[in-house]
């Protein structure tokens, strides 16, 4: 598995970026197959205040499946936090979808050997 950090605008991007590496490392216990993590992110300048928007994106590949969310919050940390949380709830989402596709395929199957047509 590999992890990739880039930011763009950032102060201090080596501590962002070790603090980064280390949450999403966690994702690989909710999914054994993950070949590559990309994170960005991005700091902005906000369109309301005189405040920054952190923008924290993670685009996660699959064999076969590329996920991607993106998140926004007023910190750098909570943005990370928040997306890294929201992609964990994505990958369990999509190993629950992909084993329920197994399992109803087990059982055509076996009806099928029951019952031969």
């Amino acid at each position: 598995m590999n992890i990739i950090v880039s930011g763009i605008h950032l102060k201090e991007f080596p501590e962002v970026e070790e603090y980064a590496k280390e949450k999403v490392k966690k994702l690989a216990k909710f999914h054994s197959k993950i070949d590559l993590i990309e994170v960005r992110l991005i700091s902005q300048k906000s369109h309301r205040d005189k405040e920054q928007d952190y923008y924290c994106e993670i685009e996660i590949d699959i064999p076969g499946k590329n996920l991607s969310i993106v998140d926004v919050e007023h910190s750098v940390d909570k943005a990370i936090d928040k997306a890294v949380e929201r992609m964990k709830r994505l990958l369990v989402k999509v190993k629950e979808k992909k084993i329920s596709k197994q399992h109803k395929e087990g059982i055509v199957t076996k009806i099928a050997k029951r019952f031969p047509f």
